[in-house]
């Protein structure tokens, strides 16, 4: 096929000129191993080779349609490439990877852009999860545990090289169909969100958590993630060295923790089903497709993941902190320009961010949320600040609060989790009810330079401030300011309404 062929290190000639040959995106098989993902054009395919090269080809088509795509194919810099890149890396570590052979990009006008990774394929292999599956319907605990062993042996390998995957999905992982004989046997084939220079037990902890998660999304049980922890711990005592500081204690929470995370984020994409909230009010097109609020529900439903979200978000990284002081100090400095003494109530309250600002400003607070989760973290801030706040788990839609009752209605962070205009009016118009004031809420803005790269990505962007100017009006909201809360490229601005007389509305 005629493109731009870049060859893995290594590779023998006569197998280049026998890809070259035999070498047609049209002609590729289908591998019926491989799940198919639910990403946009994304494909798989088997070339066959045989007796010209001693293994078939495994290839993994991407195919460019953004106009961000289609920029970085053009300057070789698309993901698929770093992907490569990081595959000839680790195989020259000698780290368990699908050998990678090259890189195909093809720009035919007919086809489009479209770049193509070739590498070694498994005869006969299979993901690693379906092999569990195929296990435990049989309920062949040796085979389980021989699985469970090898893949955690292919994550310490990773790790004592300071490599840490941070998708280790059991997709990834494939061993022959009768499971694995040893950790060699596995093979990783995605490779793309590899770290380097991680220390070790650091490493192996990360990603047995990760794997873990996924395994408990697919249904695993305690059991398993005991056997997986114990195998971990096994194969970093047998190599000692750096990973003689490893310690298994705490994983088997976290992995459940990740695996509720997993599972509300595949509710929030539709792959699984969700069952919309009664009486929300939201429009019939909303309860077909399971409203925005009921699938982002269940993502803090235990304390891993909320104690996760506390450290992750706003402590872990210098942006996140300056954000999280940004947003106090703005916060706290509207509080004292509008006057506000009587009681505040703040929906969703998370861990409890801004409760020194309402505590320092002499205010009544109530803490309310969906996940309770929240709520046991925001107590403890609560304690920690010596506020006096009563605490409440809600759904935004249907606040159990009598109309008027607060002198300020604060929500910040929710707005973005809700797509559909229906939806957020909803959610609006319970705010503007219970307020007898001020509401002070959060949206994406579209129109940001942060909005511009989601467009681009094909993600989310946001909403325009006249969009959001007139589902607050819709609400009985009247719309005062727009204040951006991460200048100049932040996409995350607060709108500062005050609720119109009933005549008005």
């Amino acid at each position: 096929m005629a493109g731009r062929w870049t060859w893995a290190p290594g590779v023998p000639p006569a197998w280049r000129t026998a890809l070259e040959a035999a070498f047609d995106p049209a002609a590729l098989a289908p591998a019926p191993a491989v799940p198919r993902r639910h990403v946009a054009g994304r494909d798989y395919g088997v070339l066959p080779m045989q007796p010209a090269m001693p293994f078939d080809v495994f290839v993994k088509v991407f195919a460019h349609r953004s106009l961000a795509g289609r920029f970085r194919h053009a300057l070789g810099r698309e993901g698929v490439a770093r992907e490569f890149d990081r595959a000839v890396r680790l195989h020259a570590m000698g780290v368990a990877v699908a050998r990678p052979l090259a890189l195909v990009r093809d720009a035919s006008a007919c086809e489009g852009r479209r770049s193509f990774y070739l590498m070694e394929h498994l005869a006969g292999a299979v993901p690693l999860a379906e092999v569990l599956r195929d296990a435990d319907a049989a309920g062949d605990a040796s085979l389980r545990r021989r699985l469970l062993d090898a893949a955690a042996g292919c994550l310490a390998d990773l790790a004592a090289k300071g490599v840490c995957h941070r998708d280790p999905r059991p997709d990834n992982l494939f061993v022959p169909p009768d499971g694995p004989a040893d950790a060699g046997a596995v093979r990783i084939i995605d490779v793309r969100h590899v770290a380097f220079g991680v220390p070790p037990a650091e490493a192996l902890r990360r990603m047995l958590v990760l794997l873990g998660g996924f395994l408990v999304r697919d249904g695993a049980g305690p059991e398993v993630l005991e056997a997986l922890a114990a195998a971990a711990s096994a194969q970093a005592a047998a190599r000692g060295g750096p990973l003689a500081g490893f310690r298994p204690e705490g994983i088997c929470d976290e992995a459940r923790g990740q695996g509720s995370a997993l599972l509300a984020r595949e509710v929030r994409k539709g792959r699984r089903p969700a069952c919309p909230s009664r009486d929300s009010g939201a429009s019939p097109r909303i309860a077909a497709r399971a409203a925005d609020l009921d699938r982002f529900a269940g993502r803090y439903a235990n304390s891993g993941d909320a104690e996760n979200y506390r450290a992750r978000r706003f402590g872990r990284s210098q942006h996140g902190r300056q954000v999280d002081a940004a947003e106090r100090r703005l916060v706290a400095d509207l509080l004292g320009r509008l006057g506000v003494r009587g009681p505040v109530l703040d929906v969703p309250c998370g861990t409890g961010r801004f409760l020194p600002a309402f505590a320092a400003a002499g205010c009544e607070v109530v803490e309310a949320d969906v996940s309770a989760e929240m709520l046991a973290l925001s107590r403890q801030a609560a304690r920690e600040a010596g506020a006096v706040c009563r605490h409440v788990a809600v759904d935004a839609r249907q606040l159990p609060m009598a109309a008027g009752r607060f002198e300020l209605v604060f929500s910040m962070r929710l707005l973005h989790r809700v797509r559909e205009r229906a939806e957020r009016v909803v959610v609006l118009r319970e705010l503007a009810r219970v307020s007898r004031r001020w509401v002070l809420f959060s949206f994406y803005n579209r129109r940001s330079a942060r909005g511009l790269r989601d467009r681009l990505r094909g993600r989310y962007p946001g909403e325009t401030r006249s969009a959001i100017r007139s589902e607050a009006d819709e609400a009985g909201l009247r719309v005062e300011r727009f204040l951006p809360l991460e200048r100049p490229f932040g996409r995350q601005t607060l709108v500062l309404c005050s609720v119109r007389a009933k005549e008005e509305a």
